[in-house]
């Protein structure tokens, strides 16, 4: 994943717990339309940028269908996790423009800002092949980029992430309902908020 910002350059992969939490969700909320396909969310969080990427691919194809966004990120205004429920439900409303019109539908190609939940985001479509990316590294013996830019777990609790080494359970106020899905938080978004 290429960020937008140009001086993003070390990130924290999203942890995979969330990952997989959000796959879950998207393949719930999108069952027939996904029925059949893989199914793919990758994120980083960098210093000041927060990039979610959920990727879909039809067997027998290279290509993917990415739709991805990228947000600001300020450990002093926002948390990261409330950025990327944004940065969720703004895939989410791509993605269900996307179904309804597969064939005659525009993505842009290059960030474009839109207005979203009263903040900017910016959203880009591609058809990188992520799996293809990591054999090709593999077999040109280049070590995974994302070993060499990591943040280290304080970095992570800096940003207001939580690492997998905490060992401190959730209060009950705390603990994330996960039993069903919840894409569509907050008020509907219109389909003019995004295009």
């Amino acid at each position: 994943m290429i960020p937008r910002k140009k001086e993003s350059k070390k990130w924290t992969d999203l942890p995979k717990e969330f990952s997989t939490q959000i796959k879950t969700v998207f393949e719930g909320n999108f069952k027939t339309q996904l029925d059949g396909k893989k199914l793919l969310v990758q994120g980083r969080i960098y210093q000041n940028e927060i990039l979610l990427r959920v990727g879909i691919n039809r067997p027998g194809e290279l290509r993917y269908q990415n739709f991805e966004v990228s947000l600001d990120h300020s450990k002093i205004k926002q948390d990261a996790i409330s950025q990327i429920h944004i940065a969720v439900d703004a895939i989410a409303s791509l993605m269900v423009e996307y179904f309804e019109n597969e064939e005659g539908h525009e993505m842009p190609f290059v960030w474009q800002e839109y207005p979203f939940e009263k903040q900017k985001l910016w959203l880009q479509y591609s058809s990188v092949n992520p799996d293809l990316e990591e054999e090709a590294n593999r077999l040109l013996g280049l070590e995974n980029e994302a070993a060499l830019l990591k943040e280290t777990a304080e970095q992570m609790e800096d940003l207001g992430l939580e690492t997998a080494e905490d060992d401190e359970p959730m209060t009950e106020e705390e603990e994330i309902d996960t039993k069903t899905p919840q894409i569509f938080g907050g008020r509907k978004k219109k389909k003019d908020d995004l295009h």
